[in-house]
């Protein structure tokens, strides 16, 4: 059986960003591998840099935000993943207003993350870590064969740090029936650059 932990987000405390720019959750982390956390962005600004570090983002809350690094641009759009380059100097620029993101950072070249929404049943397969977040509806899960089940509620998030049997995922039949993808829950794999899963 995989160790699984659900928590409230709400009580997931505040940290702030390593440049004072902002504020995080951290759902889950391991050393200086990788980390899931979700950050609140309330006005334009520097993105703090970590070397070596690939990132990727993806708006739960708000209009989006545009990247900007000399010539370069990243946009992030609401529940779009997006990768791309922790070691940059990134000015973020707020589209419409404050923002919440899902974040995911893993060392460049040492891990497979994978970011996406939950618009259908899903089986993940072991010897990875998992995060769900579901920020406006849930989802249920079971660890086919055994007696682990179970539900994320809305507003909670599921962390695995390490999934040793697969695991299935369905969301609500309602998620996006009120709010369209922004009602989906949101599911994070992460695994080492060596491994292939084929969920």
């Amino acid at each position: 059986m995989s160790a699984i932990d659900i928590r409230a987000i709400a009580s997931i405390p505040f940290e702030p960003w390593r440049n004072g720019a902002g504020v995080t959750r951290t759902f889950a982390a391991q050393d200086d591998a990788w980390r899931v956390s979700m950050a609140e962005i309330e006005r334009d600004g520097p993105y703090s840099r970590f070397a070596g570090v690939s990132r990727t983002s993806l708006v739960l809350r708000g209009g989006g935000v545009a990247l900007r690094h000399d010539a370069s641009v990243v946009l992030l759009k609401p529940f779009e993943a997006v990768e791309y380059d922790g070691d940059q100097a990134w000015m973020a620029s707020l589209v419409n207003g404050p923002v919440t993101a899902l974040n995911v950072m893993s060392a460049s070249g040492h891990y497979r993350t994978r970011v996406r929404t939950l618009v259908a049943p899903v089986i993940v397969q072991p010897d990875c870590a998992v995060v769900v977040v579901a920020p406006g509806s849930g989802c249920s899960f079971s660890e086919p064969g055994t007696m682990t089940c179970g539900t994320v509620a809305p507003g909670h998030v599921l962390v695995a740090r390490h999934l040793s049997r697969p695991l299935r995922l369905v969301p609500d039949d309602h998620a996006s029936d009120s709010q369209g993808s922004n009602g989906l829950p949101v599911l994070v794999t992460i695994e080492p650059a060596a491994l292939r899963t084929n969920d």
